[in-house]
């Protein structure tokens, strides 16, 4: 997963919520669209429907981007795979069966067929189900488990000694608490790239933690992250250096 260095020639883009310039976030085309562009990992959160399927989607509700004032939690599969979205870019460019929410087994097919890291944010309690799911195909040494609730990274790493492990928006309690887990990385909540000191990075690095920072939406971002040995770069923008 991590073999050779983050570099302008070969950076490790993480495609946040998929290629969302092209097409709507957590969306097929847009998580397939990154993946066949050559990211290095694409990201998407997890959610369970009212009747236990796992499907790719950010928000609680439906309302920002299928215009539907209701919870992923309290409606089925059913129910949600008639739905279409209504908001986001590109939308004139799919049909509507595309344009569908993915099902989470989707998205990590589409990570497997084409060479990706499944960056995978667990946003309800389903992560013993995740770890099953990129077990069974073939997928959990090759897949990161990331949350910004610790109870779920400490769930994923008792579910699985082989799947990395990412928190989002750290600090020092519980990087040490990381430590401990193995496999692991970070990301520090700075809206701003002076705010990181090097020193910070070197610690982190120290501990023997990855890390990353949010995101590297411009060329110009990105080649100062890694001058500062960023081990990998989340974007909303980039599609090639």
């Amino acid at each position: 997963m991590f073999s050779g260095p983050n570099t302008p020639q070969n950076p490790r883009f993480i495609a946040h919520r998929g290629s969302h310039s092209l097409a709507p976030e957590n969306s097929l085309p847009a998580l397939e669209g990154a993946a066949k562009r050559g990211f290095w990992a694409v990201e998407s959160d997890v959610r369970r429907t009212k009747d236990g399927i796992l499907v790719c989607h950010h928000d609680a509700t439906l309302k920002k981007m299928f215009g539907v004032n209701e919870r992923v939690a309290n409606l089925t599969w059913g129910e949600i795979k008639k739905l279409t979205y209504t908001r986001g870019n590109g939308r004139e460019n799919y049909p509507a069966a595309r344009l569908r929410m993915p099902l989470f087994a989707e998205y990590i097919e589409i990570c497997r067929d084409h060479g990706s890291v499944p960056f995978i944010e667990i946003k309800d309690d389903v992560t013993d189900e995740v770890i099953r799911m990129v077990r069974d195909m073939k997928m959990e040494e090759r897949s990161v488990i990331s949350s910004s609730k610790f109870p779920h990274i400490e769930a994923a790493r008792a579910a699985s000694k082989k799947v990395f492990l990412h928190h989002i928006f750290s600090d020092e309690e519980h990087m040490q608490k990381l430590v401990r887990l193995g496999h692991a990385g970070v990301s520090h909540k700075r809206t701003e790239l002076d705010d990181i000191s090097a020193a910070l990075v070197e610690k982190t690095h120290a501990l023997g933690l990855r890390v990353c920072l949010r995101a590297g939406d411009t060329k110009e971002t990105v080649l100062k992250m890694l001058e500062m040995g960023l081990d990998y770069i989340p974007t909303n923008a980039i599609l090639k250096m």
